[in-house]
């Protein structure tokens, strides 16, 4: 709400911080200058900023720059067009920025999820203690999803079954307290994500989440990778449930 009320004031403003350079600037200028908010306001406060800023700008540029002034009443065609057009321009502009700056925070994300996956391989493949792993998966999870906690559980397990994070791209589990189209809430209780080792559970990971946080199918797929990693880790082993790792052999 907040952002939307600014989205909504800033164009009013600019706009009679300009007027008093009417005579100097032509009208299609001070346009230009309202559609440099309308961007910014998108960039930031999102498309419904974007939206509210245009619809503002439009208003604003109509009251304070068009003849007769001081009114939403125009005479002259041309600042019916330009009004039109810093209405349409702004709405278009605005949703064009917002997807921009959705994409660059999108690819960003992906490379913080890369780099996660590359830290924990990292360590695998320096032989670091299996539960100098685990901790480090733990934390990698924790930041990934965004959790309150995460730990590494050994079979067999002391608490009750939960809900499971699966590992293939299927709808979530019934039980699941939210879902939506992009995102997945985990259940106030928590749930399981399996670790696998030559295809067979060795333990689980723990997820307890914060609330009302989500995360998606993609970061869902890193979190998949790094139980993956530990895994590969416990191929030989496994860890007991006081954390000491055993080889089988």
């Amino acid at each position: 709400m907040i952002r939307l009320a600014v989205a909504a004031v800033v164009p009013v403003l600019v706009a009679v911080v300009l007027v008093p350079l009417r005579d100097e600037m032509i009208n299609a200028n001070v346009a230009l200058a309202l559609m440099v908010v309308v961007v910014s306001a998108a960039a930031v406060g999102g498309r419904s900023a974007g939206a509210v800023a245009a619809i503002s700008s439009a208003l604003a540029y109509d009251f304070f720059h068009t003849r007769p002034y001081l009114s939403l009443r125009m005479t002259s065609w041309d600042d019916v067009e330009t009004t039109v057009l810093l209405l349409l321009g702004g709405l278009i502009v605005g949703s064009v920025a917002w997807q921009a700056l959705q994409d660059r925070l999108s690819a960003q994300a992906g490379r913080g999820q890369l780099r996660r996956i590359h830290r924990l391989a990292e360590q695998v493949a320096k032989g670091e203690d299996p539960a100098d792993v685990i901790l480090a998966a733990e934390a990698e999870l924790t930041g990934l999803l965004d959790l309150e906690a995460c730990r590494f559980e050994a079979p067999p397990y002391g608490s009750e079954p939960l809900v499971r994070l699966e590992r293939a791209a299927t709808a979530p589990d019934t039980r699941w307290s939210r879902v939506t189209r992009s995102t997945y809430e985990l259940p106030s209780t928590g749930a399981e994500m399996q670790v696998l080792s030559r295809g067979q559970p060795v333990g689980r990971f723990v997820l307890t989440p914060k609330s009302g946080t989500g995360f998606s199918l993609e970061q869902r797929v890193v979190a998949v990778a790094l139980a993956d990693q530990v895994g590969a880790v416990l191929a030989a082993g496994h860890v007991e449930r006081d954390g000491r790792y055993k080889n089988y052999g």
